[in-house]
């Protein structure tokens, strides 16, 4: 079996006041308007463990992304898996 690198931010994705995960839209609505935005197909395949390709900017927000929800920093290392 090949392993395979992929980006999965499922481990810090928000959760609601009802404490279900937020949906994608409501996520994209949230980070808009800042400097490390990312398209909601990003989010999608990011939060299901599902991106395999990415260009480096998309994995720098998506880092910064992880690293708001987690008040603490994460590293574009700690958001890639190998499968």
């Amino acid at each position: 079996m090949v392993k395979v690198d992929v980006v999965d931010i499922s481990q810090w994705w928000p959760v609601g006041k009802d404490g279900e995960p937020l949906s994608v839209y409501a996520v994209h609505k949230q980070i808009a308007d800042k400097p490390f935005a990312v398209t909601r197909h990003t989010l999608t395949r990011a939060r299901d463990g599902q991106l395999e390709k990415a260009a480096i900017t998309n994995l720098k927000n998506l880092a910064e992304i992880c690293s708001v929800w987690a008040k603490q920093k994460v590293t574009i290392d700690e958001i890639i898996k190998e499968r």
